[in-house]
């Protein structure tokens, strides 16, 4: 019997590892998943105070991806931790799927840079006023999928037992913290990458993709009609279409 392909799965902030699970099962059988929970998240450690969270979240990602080279699909912030290894650990990475990458810093100074942060104020003052409930909703809102009345208690709790972890990402993907945009970097990735966003997604979203894209050497784009930022869980299999067949197979 053929050994399975691993390949190396990365999901999104107040996301849970098994999310991917639709997803896997629209792909077939021929693959062996490596589930990556970030910190804080599902079975992961918490989130050590004392480091950067993306620096934490790369060592639990290295943690469980093979020393050679596997495919890696990330999906919002895992997305841009996937980009992330992609740039320091090419040798670690066969084929590059970002499924909206919420890598800010790459639209910085643009009118997409301008809505973002006018559509993220309204949660970013609930955080720091600590009114973390509110603060779930209003992320929900922008980023999440359906009303948030509609979503178990158990899921809105998850959310908002973890919500204070959003802001731990800004190192990576508002500042740019680790020069993933620096001259020449994102020119010397030579693995297939494919960006997949959803065409209901914020706005924002394809300007990030287009601004990625024209630097990295042969990426492709496809965009998911009818999806929104959430589309690994609620258009699994439009996803497995994107990236069936390309590389992962």
């Amino acid at each position: 019997m053929a050994a399975k392909t691993p390949i190396a799965l990365i999901h999104c902030s107040l996301g849970r590892a098994a999310g991917w699970r639709p997803f896997l099962n629209g792909l077939g059988g021929s693959l062996s998943p490596l589930l990556i929970e970030l910190p804080g998240h599902g079975l992961a450690p918490d989130y050590d105070e004392s480091r950067d969270y993306s620096d934490q979240a790369v060592e639990l990602a290295l943690e469980e991806m093979p020393s050679d080279p596997v495919p890696l699909i990330g999906h919002s912030f895992g997305a841009a931790l996937a980009l992330r290894i992609a740039v320091e650990r090419p040798y670690r990475v066969k084929s590059l799927v970002l499924v909206e990458p919420v890598f800010f810093a790459a639209v910085k100074g643009s009118t997409a840079w301008d809505k973002l942060k006018a559509d993220m104020a309204p949660f970013e003052k609930k955080i720091e006023a600590g009114s973390v409930a509110t603060a779930a909703k209003e992320f929900h809102k922008l980023w999440g999928q359906g009303a948030w009345d509609d979503l178990p208690a158990e899921q809105r709790n998850y959310i908002t037992q973890r919500i204070n972890l959003i802001p731990k990402s800004d190192p990576l993907i508002r500042d740019d913290r680790f020069g993933l945009l620096e001259p020449g970097r994102l020119e010397e990735l030579d693995m297939p990458v494919t960006f997949v966003d959803g065409g209901d997604s914020h706005p924002a979203m394809a300007q990030i993709i287009a601004a990625l894209g024209k630097r990295i050497p042969d990426a492709e784009w496809v965009s998911v009609e009818g999806a929104g930022h959430m589309l690994p869980m609620t258009h699994p299999k439009k996803l497995v279409e994107a990236v069936k067949g390309r590389f992962l197979i």
